[in-house]
C-alpha cells in the first residue's frame, strides 16, 4: 500500500493529467462535456467521476484527490488478484493468499505498471472494472440465483470502464462472449442470464448515449479527427514510439521477461493434463489470458503507441497464473509443483531487485509538503493570490489556474492535445470544438485580455506563441519550482 502511494505522490505531473482533472473540475461547474469544452479522444465517464468527487469533498485540490483515485484503484487491484487466488486455491486457502501476493508484487513492481499507474488519468480505474469483473465472474457459481446481479454488476463495470476508454469494448466483448458460452439447461436459462447483462448495459450507456447527442459533431471531433491529427503532428515532430520497437523494448524489461518466463513454464502444466483437465478447470485460466490478450489488441488500436498501453495486460497475465498452479498442487504433482514455488520466489525475487525504485520512493512519502499534488496547489495558490482581477489565466497547463481560484481560455481545457493541430482544423470546426490554436490565439486574447500566462510546462516552441501575443517587456515574471515561469500583468 505505501509503495503503490508513494508511486503516486512523488510522480512529476503528466501533462495528461492537466485534460483529465481540468475536465471533471468544468463537469463540476455544470459545464457539458465536448459540448461546451473539449476533451480529446476519451469517453465521458471518468470527467465524470472526477467531478462527483469534487462536488462531494468541495475540494479544488484536483490533483490531489484525482490521484488518490488512482491509487484507491490500485489498492482495490490487488485486493481483486489475492481474491482470485484465494478462490482458484479454495481447499488451500494459506497457498493461495500467499501466492495472490506474490502475484500482487509481480503486478506491483513491474516497470511498465510502476510508470503507468499512480496518475490521475483513466488507466488506473479501467484495469480495477475489468479486474473486478474478472473476480465476479470467476467466483460465481451460474447454479444460484446470486448469478443475476453479479452479472448485471459485471455488465455495469464494464460498460463503465468502456465509456472511459473506447478501446475497453474489446474486453467487453470478450466476457460477453464467454458469459453466452457458459452452460446452461436450456435456450432460456441462457436468456435468463444474459438479460441481466444488457439490462445493466443499456442503463450505464444512457448518460453516455446522452452527452454524445447533445454534441455528435463535436464528440466525434474529439474522439477520432483531432486524436488522428494529433498523431500526425506527433510523427512528423518525431514524438512517437515505433510500435513494434516499444513492443519489444517494453517486452524486454526484467519485470515483463519474468511473467513471460513464468507463464511460458506453467503452459507445461496444459499439456501434462491435458487428459485430466475438465472445461470447467480450463474456463479461467482461457478467460484471464483472453482479458490480457484483449488488453494487448487494444493497445495498437489508437494512431499512436504509449509504454502505458502494455502495462495495462501485466495484472491479468499474473491472474492467469493461478490456474497451472492449482493444477500441479490439485493433482498431487508435488514436484512440479515445488518447483513451480521456487520458480515463483525467483521471479518475484528478480523483479523487486531490477526495480527497487518502488521501495527507495517510501522515505519520500512521509515529506507530504513535497508531494506533487501538493506542490502544484502551493504554486496555483501563490500564482492566484499575485494576479490581478478579474484573475484570468492564459496556459496550456490549466491546473495551475484553476488549482488557485483563477479562470482560464476553456479554449485550452484539454492543455496541449487541441492547441498543437488546431492551425490544421477548419474555423467552423474550432468553433464547434470551443478551442482555437496560433493562428487564433491573437483574436481570442484581444477579445478578453488575459491578467497573467502561465508557461515552462510545455515544450518552449509549443508555448512561444502564447508569450508573443500577450506578454510586454514591463510585465513581472516569477519562477517557480519545477521551471513554471508566470507572467503578471501590470
Amino acid at each position: 500500500m505505501l509503495a503503490i502511494l508513494a508511486n503516486s505522490m512523488t510522480k512529476p505531473v503528466g501533462h495528461d493529467e492537466q485534460m483529465y482533472c481540468t475536465a471533471g473540475a468544468l463537469l463540476a461547474q455544470g459545464k457539458m462535456i465536448y459540448r461546451d469544452f473539449s476533451y480529446v479522444a476519451q469517453m465521458p465517464y471518468h470527467p465524470l467521476l472526477y467531478a462527483a468527487l469534487f462536488r462531494a469533498l468541495h475540494t479544488n485540490y484536483f490533483l490531489l484527490a484525482g490521484r488518490m483515485v488512482s491509487v484507491v484503484c490500485d489498492i482495490l487491484v490487488v485486493v481483486c488478484i489475492v481474491s482470485i487466488y484465494r478462490h482458484v486455491f479454495r481447499p488451500f486457502t494459506i497457498t493461495g493468499l500467499l501466492l495472490g501476493l506474490g502475484a500482487s508484487i509481480l503486478w506491483v513492481f513491474n516497470p511498465l505498471v510502476d510508470y503507468a499507474n499512480g496518475f490521475a488519468w483513466n488507466h488506473d480505474v479501467v484495469i480495477l472494472c475489468v479486474a473486478l469483473s474478472l473476480w465476479l465472474l470467476l467466483s460465481t457459481d451460474f447454479r444460484l440465483e446470486s448469478r443475476y446481479w453479479r452479472v448485471a454488476l459485471i455488465g455495469a463495470l464494464l460498460t463503465f470502464a468502456s465509456c472511459m476508454r473506447i478501446t475497453t469494448v474489446i474486453v467487453q466483448l470478450v466476457f460477453v462472449v464467454f458469459l453466452l458460452g457458459v452452460p446452461a439447461k436450456s435456450l432460456k436459462e441462457r436468456f435468463k442470464t444474459a438479460l441481466p447483462l444488457l439490462v445493466s448495459c443499456a442503463a450505464v450507456l444512457v448518460w453516455p448515449v446522452w452527452v454524445i447527442a447533445s454534441a455528435p459533431r463535436a464528440f466525434f471531433l474529439n474522439l477520432f479527427w483531432i486524436p488522428a491529427l494529433n498523431g500526425e503532428w506527433l510523427r512528423k515532430t518525431g514524438m512517437v514510439y515505433d510500435k513494434a520497437g516499444l513492443t519489444f523494448e517494453s517486452l524486454t524489461t526484467a519485470g515483463y521477461l519474468v511473467i513471460i518466463a513464468i507463464g511460458s513454464c506453467l503452459c507445461v502444466s496444459i499439456v501434462l493434463y491435458r487428459q485430466k483437465l475438465k472445461p470447467a478447470d480450463v474456463r479461467g485460466a482461457l478467460l484471464s489470458f483472453l482479458t490480457a490478450a484483449a488488453m494487448f489488441g487494444a493497445a495498437y488500436i489508437p494512431s499512436t503507441m504509449w509504454v502505458q498501453y502494455l502495462a495495462m495486460p501485466a495484472a491479468f497475465i499474473v491472474i492467469g497464473f493461478a490456474y497451472p498452479l492449482m493444477w500441479f498442487r490439485k493433482f498431487d504433482c508435488i514436484k512440479y509443483f515445488k518447483i513451480s514455488i521456487i520458480m515463483f520466489i525467483v521471479g518475484t525475487v528478480i523483479t523487486v531487485s531490477s526495480h527497487a525504485i518502488v521501495l527507495q520512493r517510501i522515505p519520500g512519502l512521509f515529506d507530504i509538503g513535497n508531494w506533487a499534488a501538493i506542490r502544484v496547489h502551493r504554486i496555483s495558490e501563490d500564482i492566484a493570490a499575485r494576479i490581478k482581477e478579474p484573475k484570468l489565466v492564459l496556459t496550456l497547463a490549466p491546473l495551475y489556474a484553476i488549482e488557485g481560484g483563477c479562470q482560464f481560455y476553456t479554449e485550452f481545457s484539454a492543455g496541449p492535445f487541441v492547441y498543437r493541430v488546431a492551425d490544421y482544423m477548419s474555423s467552423w470546426n474550432l468553433d464547434i470544438t470551443h478551442t482555437a490554436g496560433p493562428r487564433t490565439l491573437k483574436r481570442l486574447v484581444e477579445k478578453t485580455p488575459p491578467s497573467a500566462v502561465i508557461l515552462g510546462v510545455e515544450p518552449e516552441f509549443l508555448e512561444d506563441a502564447l508569450f508573443r501575443a500577450v506578454v510586454k517587456a514591463d510585465w513581472e515574471r516569477r519562477t517557480y519550482e519545477g521551471g513554471v515561469t508566470v507572467y503578471f500583468r501590470p
